[in-house]
């Protein structure tokens, strides 16, 4: 097997099962090789580099468009306020808005003792009235039948 078809191979969009198929070989052998791949091309240095260039050619655009914008070109504004929110982000200096919701259950009112006295006394107050009036022919009512 070799490994750089199988890297140019999966760059160009081919699965590992596909690769490995004609290959003769087993997914978990494409796998390893874009392991190695990986061990080689992404390490802190390339990182330290890659960030490097991409500033670099950040600075370069913005040095191009920057002059236009202070003249009032609206679009040149915009790619150079786009070009400095890239650096932010590429730096670590910008963190979108986020939006976090929180629900929050609002408890039921809990009764006061103030409030639990008062429904008490309006309860006496409410039998010795009705045992206060005489009894009335309304109490019950005649039978229709």
């Amino acid at each position: 097997m070799n490994d750089d078809e199988v890297i140019r191979q999966r760059i160009s969009g081919r699965s590992a099962r596909a690769i490995a198929k004609a290959q003769a070989t087993t997914v978990a052998e494409v796998n390893k090789a874009l392991d190695r791949f990986t061990e080689t091309t992404i390490d802190d240095k390339i990182r330290r580099h890659t960030l490097a260039l991409e500033l670099a050619r950040l600075d370069e655009l913005q040095e191009t468009f920057y002059a236009r914008a202070l003249e009032g070109d609206v679009q040149c504004g915009a790619l150079i306020t786009k070009i400095i929110e890239r650096r932010c982000t590429m730096l670590g200096l910008y963190t979108p808005q986020t939006a976090t919701l929180q629900v929050i259950e609002a408890e039921a009112p809990r009764e006061t003792s103030t409030e639990r006295l008062r429904a008490a006394i309006e309860r006496i107050r409410g039998k010795r009235h009705q045992d206060d009036l005489p009894p009335t022919d309304q109490d019950d009512p005649p039978s229709t039948h």
